[in-house]
């Protein structure tokens, strides 16, 4: 099975604290990241007509046919994870009208409340790897 490719967005401070999270807690080493503004994620949303200037979201992708972006991606993530994680998934049947709203309020909202940095941070060497 491909690594799941977690597309986020590498100045947002919230964002950059999940994917630490999200290195420590891949144990099995089954995710990769990329930043939004990378050549990566720009072949990736051309090839699917998806402008990247009109979302204001994670985009998570198995690199096979499959990706999802707002909540559906948090639940994709959280499946591919496992574990306690697991515990989440009754979530995934609550009303998209309102788990997305939750989550765009929030994206909207990121850097008032957390702030962003000027440039996407360097990673934990350990995880290197994980980031293209």
């Amino acid at each position: 099975m491909k690594p799941l490719i977690v597309f986020y967005d590498g100045p947002c401070v919230i964002c950059n604290w999940w994917v630490r999270k999200l290195c420590q807690w891949d144990k099995k080493d089954q995710l990769r990241f990329a930043s939004l503004d990378s050549d990566l994620v720009k072949q990736f949303a051309h090839e699917r007509n998806i402008d990247l200037n009109a979302i204001d979201t994670v985009i998570i992708w198995d690199q096979t046919y499959s990706y999802a972006m707002e909540v559906e991606a948090t639940f994709m993530l959280f499946n591919r994870l496992g574990g306690v994680f697991s515990l989440l998934t009754p979530f995934s049947y609550l009303p998209k009208v309102l788990t997305n709203g939750i989550y765009r309020f929030v994206a909207r909202n990121r850097y008032a409340w957390f702030g962003k940095h000027h440039s996407c941070p360097l990673p934990d060497p350990k995880y290197t790897h994980k980031f293209l």
